[in-house]
This record gives structure tokens, C-alpha cells and sequence, in this order.
């Protein structure tokens, strides 16, 4: 080809090495063939198995930083994790150890759903296609944000993650589809990727429960909740919106830039707990009851 057309330019790209943390979706170019340059050298020290790997866990911890939807999903759903559930309401808190309790089983519950159908996806043996995904992710952020105000299925939480954390995990999936890696490197991809995936939800959850479960001790959580869960559920009606019906929102715009807030509404959201807390100390009104009074009607 270059000796019939000399002015012609052939570009050389590395497409996929899991050594050099090089994959399908972000091609490296490594030089270009001319009728007066017609070798390419390619480099390739410091091959390890370890950089593709680390490069996959990053590719986890990014992939969830940046699914807000995900993160929301969780976060509605915890976030009457240390309430009581009485008379189809949420009413007084519960102990810190079973808060703590209610909290672990629904993130492992999560995870165990999550990473049964990535796994399944990514090595092929499932296949299902992405816009019903993406539509039933959307949904599950309603259900929590719902199952937040009023209790819809209360002690079944676990339950509830692990069934739409299998929804989720197939979206993960779509992410590693698009790296080109061969079936063994799928493999090892799985785990780096699940482990970037847990890692940066542990973060998320260990930097807002504290709060949650200090707020839960005053009256001040209801605001906190009804808020939480009034601003999850109208951004999962912005996405069914866009991915059932192709109807143009800025719910994306307005999620991502209160993300881009996160760590100043935690350390905020922190804060208010203390301050919260500590003005129950001079004034006991304030404090929720830990178990609901007993109305009227039922004396």
C-alpha cells in the first residue's frame, strides 16, 4: 500500500494488552507506517499481571463514583434503615447494633446481587439488552425512594436489594463487555472490578450512616428523609422518563453536579447530626421516642 501511494499514512494502535492496562475502549496509539518509516517499535516494559488488574479496580471505583443511579438506589434504601417501621409508618428508632445490623444486610445483600449476574454477563452466559436495564434501574430508585417515606416492605429490605442488585449487576457488566479482554483476563476483570465496585460503595455508606443513624435520634431526620427521598424518587421519574420514552430532562445535569458536592454534603450532613444531637441534650422534646406512644384509639 505505501508503495502505491506514497502520501499514505498508517496508523498502529495497541487495542487491548492486559499487561500494560491497555483495553478495547481506549485504544493506545503507538506510532504511525509511511512510505519513509515503515517500522513501529513497541515498547513493552513493565508488563505485569498487577497493572491490568489495578487498572480494573480503578475502572470499579470510577464506575460507581460516577453511577449516580446506583449510588442513589442505595442510599434511598438505607435511609430508613435505622427507623421502625408501626403502623404502615416510620416511627422511633431503632438500637445502634440493629441499625448497624439492618444496614450490613442490605449493602451485602446488594453486593451478592450485583456480583452474581456481572459475573454471569461478563462471561457471556446471560444477555440481555441494556435500554430494559437501564429502564428497571431507574425503577428500583422509585421503589426505595417509595419504600423511604411510607413502609413498603419493611424487615424485607435484603430482600429487595439483592432482587434489583441483580438488575444492576448487568449494567456493570456492559462496562467490561466493552474492554475486548480475552476469557481468563475476563475473569481476573470480574474480581478487580467487583472489588473497585464494593470498595467505593463502603466509602459512600461509611461517610453517610453516621449521620443517618445520629439524625435518626432527633426530630430532625423526618426533613432529612422526606427531602432524600422526594429528591431520589423525582430524579428516577427523570430517568424513566429519558429511557422509556426518549424524553429530553436535566435530571443527569442535576444529579451530577450535587454529586460533584459530595463530600461537602456529607461533611454538612455530619455536622447537623452533631448539632442535632447535641440540642437534644438540653432539650429532650426534641428527641424521637424509641419506641412509637400509643395513640388513643388503641389505649
Amino acid at each position: 500500500m505505501l508503495d502505491r501511494l506514497p502520501s499514505q499514512v498508517a496508523l498502529v494502535s495497541i487495542r487491548s494488552d492486559w499487561s500494560t492496562s491497555v483495553f478495547a475502549n481506549d485504544p493506545q496509539l503507538v506510532g504511525a507506517l509511511r512510505s519513509n518509516a515503515r517500522t513501529v517499535t513497541i515498547d513493552r516494559t513493565g508488563r505485569s499481571w498487577f497493572r491490568g488488574f489495578a487498572s480494573i479496580f480503578r475502572l470499579g471505583i470510577r464506575h460507581i463514583a460516577e453511577g449516580t443511579d446506583h449510588l442513589l438506589f442505595l442510599l434511598a434504601l438505607l435511609l430508613p434503615a435505622p427507623l421502625l417501621a408501626f403502623d404502615s409508618r416510620w416511627a422511633g428508632f431503632a438500637d445502634v447494633r440493629q441499625s448497624m445490623l439492618q444496614i450490613l444486610k442490605v449493602v451485602t445483600a446488594f453486593t451478592v446481587g450485583h456480583s452474581i449476574t456481572l459475573a454471569l454477563a461478563a462471561l457471556g452466559w446471560v444477555r440481555v439488552p441494556s435500554r430494559p436495564i437501564e429502564v428497571l434501574i431507574a425503577v428500583s430508585i422509585l421503589v426505595s425512594a417509595l419504600h423511604a417515606l411510607r413502609p413498603l416492605f419493611p424487615g424485607r429490605e435484603a430482600g429487595i436489594a439483592a432482587f434489583f442488585g441483580l438488575v444492576h449487576g448487568l449494567a456493570f457488566a456492559t462496562t467490561l463487555g466493552e474492554l475486548g479482554l480475552g476469557r481468563w483476563e475476563r475473569v481476573a476483570s470480574i474480581l478487580g472490578f467487583n472489588l473497585g465496585i464494593e470498595t467505593m460503595q463502603l466509602v459512600v455508606v461509611a461517610a453517610t450512616i453516621p449521620s443517618l443513624v445520629l439524625l435518626s435520634r432527633t426530630r430532625a431526620y423526618s426533613f432529612v428523609r422526606i427531602g432524600g427521598s422526594f429528591f431520589a424518587g423525582s430524579a428516577s421519574v427523570g430517568w424513566i422518563a429519558e429511557r422509556l420514552f426518549g424524553m429530553h430532562t436535566s435530571v443527569d445535569l442535576i444529579v451530577d453536579n450535587i454529586a460533584h458536592h459530595a463530600v461537602g454534603i456529607a461533611v454538612s450532613l455530619f455536622l447537623l447530626s452533631v448539632a442535632c444531637l447535641l440540642r437534644n441534650l438540653f432539650d429532650p422534646f426534641l428527641a424521637v421516642p424509641t419506641q412509637p406512644r400509643p395513640t388513643l384509639d388503641r389505649i
